[in-house]
């Protein structure tokens, strides 16, 4: 059972794009940041997990860590880390040289993920990260120079000041890099952060989606092909940590704010840092009942261009997917939403920028 789960670890240091909350303010001291990975170990040990499948660091920003303060982190995963293990680090372009890399690379690390987000510096500017071209090709000049090769590259559209032109520059730069995957994401503006503080508004619909087509079909033509809503692998290159998350297979979450599922349980820690570095750990827990599991289990597989393994279903709830939601497949068929034959239902690939509509007409 151990080795189908992942191990997410969380290291809230602030982003730019956040208004630099309080716990994160607290991480940026050492006292404070020392703390926290002191509580980060208690609370990995008390799961007594013997082996993983994936090991995930994530943020956060990983790479914000000093250099004592990352050689500690690596220390307490050192346990988990064989030969073999999918081992990702996230990380800011503009925190990284070359010691850290070399210690990652001494630790285990062997794929990474880049927060590029853009390549404009009227983009960055507005969102506080200082990287260019330049930087990020010495960064990932850096990654190759110790054997780490798998790097994924963050994109956001929606951001402020972009626009069609800006966006195909962005993806031709990105392109331009040997990167190996890449993660789009449409920008959620929420309280409490750099943009909702300068009263930046999201993008409507309408733009949203001609910004997504032309990433899919831009993407596709440089030979990144979509496995899931958001993200783009060259063949062979998908993202084993993630995949865990959309296959609804179990993972440990461990840190402030991480979420996790473990035996059947889903849960959330607490964001409140004292009460973490008290060994308080949880802010909820939800114990899934058949019926929750079998939502999960659809909502996040038909987030995948692979869909529901309908067999999968059968063999892990003793129940006929198509015979259960006939009628409101049916229904879906006929709009031209959804395909299905004996082995997998999906949602067709052109209607993955509605897939929560979907959703909403298959599970409520």
């Amino acid at each position: 059972m151990e080795l189908t789960r992942g191990l997410y670890i969380h290291i809230p240091f602030c982003t730019s794009f956040c208004a630099y909350c309080d716990y994160c303010k607290l991480l940026y001291n050492e006292e404070f940041a020392s703390q926290y990975l002191e509580a980060l170990q208690r609370e990995l040990d008390s799961y007594n997990i013997d082996k993983i499948a994936t090991l995930y660091l994530g943020g956060g920003t990983p790479s914000a860590l000093s250099y004592p303060q990352l050689k500690r982190l690596f220390d307490i995963v050192k346990p988990y880390v064989y030969e073999g293990l999918s081992f990702t680090m996230e990380c800011n372009v503009e925190n990284l040289d070359e010691a850290k890399i070399a210690l990652m690379a001494a630790s285990g690390v062997n794929r990474v993920s880049l927060g590029i987000q853009s390549f404009s510096k009227a983009i960055l500017n507005t969102i506080k990260r200082n990287h260019d071209l330049k930087k990020i090709q010495e960064v990932i000049s850096l990654l190759h120079k110790y054997d780490i090769k798998d790097i994924n590259g963050d994109l956001i559209y929606g951001l402020p000041y972009q626009d069609l032109k800006t966006l195909n520059q962005d993806l031709s730069m990105l392109t331009s890099l040997p990167l190996t995957h890449i993660s789009t994401y449409l920008l959620g503006i929420h309280p409490h952060t750099l943009l909702f503080n300068q009263n930046v508004k999201e993008i409507d619909d309408d733009l949203a989606r001609t910004y997504y087509d032309l990433i899919v079909n831009y993407l596709h033509e440089k030979g990144y092909e979509r496995y899931e809503v958001s993200n783009f692998a060259q063949k062979g290159y998908q993202s084993k940590h993630n995949l865990i998350y959309w296959r609804n297979e179990e993972y440990y979450g461990v840190g402030l704010g991480a979420s996790g599922y473990v035996d059947g349980k889903r849960y959330t820690n607490t964001r409140n840092f004292f009460k973490y570095c008290q060994d308080q750990y949880r802010l909820e827990e939800e114990i899934l009942n058949k019926e929750d599991q079998e939502f999960y289990e659809i909502m996040l597989a038909l987030r995948l261009e692979e869909g529901l393994d309908l067999n999968k279903f059968q063999d892990k709830y003793h129940e006929n997917f198509i015979d259960k939601y006939r009628e409101k497949i049916e229904l879906l068929q006929k709009e031209s939403l959804i395909e299905y034959s004996d082995i997998n239902l999906k949602v067709k690939k052109e209607n993955f920028f509605i897939l929560d509509y979907v959703l909403r007409r298959l599970l409520f």
